[in-house]
C-alpha cells in the first residue's frame, strides 16, 4: 500500500520521519506550492492532507531540497515582476 492509500494518521505512525519534522516540512511544501494548480482549489485541510502525503512519498533530503529550490524559483519570479512595475 503506497501513501497515497493508507489513512493519514497510519502515514504519520509508520513513518520513520519524526512527526514535527513532518509537519514543519509539509508547512515549508504548502508554502511553496500553494499556487500551482494542484493546490490552488485545495481546502486548508485537503492541502494539508495532500503536503503530509507529498513530503512522505519522498526522502527527506529530497524534500528539503526541492523545497530550496521552489523558493529560490518564486523569489527570482517576484523580482521578475517588481522589475516589469
Amino acid at each position: 500500500m503506497s501513501v497515497v492509500e493508507k489513512p493519514l494518521d497510519q502515514v504519520f505512525f509508520e513513518s520513520k520521519m519524526g512527526k514535527y519534522e513532518i509537519v514543519k516540512l509539509a508547512i515549508e511544501w504548502i508554502k511553496v506550492k500553494k499556487d500551482e494548480e494542484g493546490y490552488k482549489h485545495l481546502s486548508q485541510i485537503q492541502l494539508l492532507d495532500k503536503a503530509v502525503r507529498d513530503v512522505l512519498g519522498k526522502k527527506q533530503q529530497d524534500t528539503e531540497s526541492e523545497i530550496a529550490e521552489l523558493k529560490k524559483k518564486k523569489i527570482v519570479k517576484q523580482v521578475k515582476q517588481e522589475e516589469k512595475q
